[in-house]
């Protein structure tokens, strides 16, 4: 209750701020891990083509994270500043993990595609019992 509480306050907080000119669009998709699932997610042609979760592996003793690799195209004819949200959910559909990511510098230029990096630091104790995901897309 307490994460749902969280993660509302963190819209409605981002939701103030969101500039004028900025578009959300958003989707829900079955999860499936450590395999490139297509999305069909755009805010006019700005779009959200494939994303991949990754879960933790051991390298050389260190445990790398849980995290997911989102592939975005701009195929407008103007530069894009992005944000994206992902939010995870279990069979029951309650929220098990959230993560956020976008350009904090620079844009994508137009005809260019790249990756961003979802990072799910904090709340990971049942995040293998993934069953959904619902993912934001946001241009500005």
């Amino acid at each position: 209750m307490r994460l749902r509480l969280a993660l509302l306050l963190l819209v409605s907080a981002v939701a103030g701020l969101t500039p004028a000119g900025a578009d959300t669009n958003s989707a829900r998709y079955k999860f499936e891990g450590n395999k490139w699932l297509a999305l069909d997610l755009a805010i006019g042609d700005v779009r959200a083509e494939t994303i991949r979760f990754e879960w933790p592996a051991t390298l050389m003793r260190v445990k790398t994270g849980y995290k997911a690799t989102v592939k975005i195209a701009n195929g407008s004819s103007r530069q894009a500043s992005i944000g994206i949200a992902v939010a995870i959910y279990d069979r029951d559909s309650r929220l098990i993990g959230a993560g956020t990511a976008g350009t904090t510098l620079g844009t994508i230029d137009p005809g260019d595609t790249t990756q961003f990096t979802v990072d799910f630091r904090d709340v990971t104790a049942r995040i293998e019992q993934a069953d959904q995901f619902h993912i934001a897309l946001e241009t500005r």
